[in-house]
């Protein structure tokens, strides 16, 4: 393997703590529980652990895949198709969020179908529940200690484990960035400054990251700034963000798709270019095109056009190692970066049958730790 690609596998992949909860309901008119002898519950949620958490599903892309749908996904897995035994794969599991950053999936796969598929539903009735709990191993908190100011630059980091306890000397990484647009010729260019600060946490699991402030040249429309963290912990590893002002639209990322909720859009809102600006683990700033998908050819991309939101395509295929994927809206005259997190953070998924837990049921629950790409 390439040394620089083991680096960017090593670092890029967020480590989550994952819970698999599993119980018995039986699938009769009445719906009346029954005994579900112990041993065997242990064996059928071993197995579904396995068989979700250890293969890719068919089509093996059915998660970047926006053709592929509940009506023709073939078989539920999560594994990444590529990588690591531990590896799971960021866009299937984004397809398991109903809503997400307040937009209603439109790509969500119902848990229905996989249980149709695992053999768990059948003839409209649970023969046995489940849920799929997957969450960050680190969970991070930013607060910026100057907030009169116009740009703070100084700021209180919180990481605690999966568990609640404080995580003392953790590496804590910062990238402080300004994103503006100026005019070249007659076309409205996007370009950014930061600068990067790190230091460890204390005892009581907290930091701070101080910054110079990133330059903004005069001529410049109104610029917006985000602060992006990433942790490392003993090897578990997670990140954060802040963002200035409010947040003006809804994004979320699947494949090489970015969904856009314009319902709480004021009128005056637009993108001021049509570019997604990208940050992976090292730091490093991709900016990529991104292509209006909405007009004309909508109804081949995402047909449930009852809800409210606009579909972009990003030029470039986004590469593994990244973990925010923004864009840039302007309205009332003011400049906002509104991101997504690669994965969500800190719930990735929640994933579930109906009603659960339900109190008297035997529960089996299974823990592992994962990775997510």
């Amino acid at each position: 393997m390439h040394p620089v690609y083991e680096y960017i596998v090593s670092v890029a992949i967020l480590l989550l703590v994952l819970s698999y909860s599993f119980y018995a309901v039986n699938s009769v008119a009445v719906n009346q529980l029954t005994l579900v002898k112990e041993e065997q519950l242990k064996n059928i949620a071993n197995r579904l652990f396995d068989k979700i958490l250890y293969t890719p599903g068919y089509p093996l892309d059915w998660g970047s895949n926006i053709y592929i749908n509940e009506s023709n996904l073939i078989d539920f897995g999560v594994h990444a198709s590529t990588g690591d035994l531990q590896k799971l794969d960021i866009d299937k599991l984004n397809r398991l969020i109903y809503e997400y950053e307040g937009i209603i999936n439109p790509l969500y796969i119902p848990p229905e179908t996989a249980g149709r598929l695992l053999g768990i539903y059948e003839d409209g009735h649970w023969v046995y529940g489940f849920r799929l709990l997957i969450k960050s191993a680190l969970n991070v908190t930013i607060q910026p200690l100057d907030s009169d100011s116009e740009v703070p630059v100084k700021y209180k980091v919180k990481v605690v484990d999966y568990v609640g306890m404080d995580a003392a000397n953790a590496l804590v990484r910062g990238i402080l960035c300004a994103t503006y647009i100026i005019k070249e010729g007659r076309e409205d260019v996007l370009r950014y400054d930061y600068n990067i600060a790190r230091n460890l946490t204390m005892l009581d699991g907290t930091t701070i990251l101080n910054f110079e402030e990133p330059e903004v040249p005069h001529q410049a429309i109104d610029a917006a700034y985000a602060l992006l963290v990433t942790v490392n912990y003993y090897g578990l590893q997670s990140q954060g963000m802040w963002v200035r002002g409010e947040r003006v639209v809804n994004l979320i990322n699947i494949g090489d798709y970015l969904i856009v909720n314009l319902s709480g859009f004021p009128p005056s809102a637009r993108f001021v270019e049509l570019t997604a600006i990208e940050f992976t683990t090292d730091f490093n700033i991709i900016l990529n095109p991104i292509i209006n998908e909405t007009d004309g050819e909508s109804g081949k991309i995402i047909n449930k056009g009852r809800f409210n939101y606009r579909v972009y395509k990003l030029a470039n295929p986004i590469t593994e190692d990244v973990m925010f994927i923004g864009i840039m809206v302007i309205t009332r005259g003011q400049s906002y970066l509104i991101f997504a997190s690669r994965p969500k953070t800190p719930i990735v998924v929640d994933y579930r049958s109906h009603s659960f837990p339900v109190a008297g049921l035997k529960t089996e629950t299974i823990y592992g730790l994962f990775r997510i790409s």
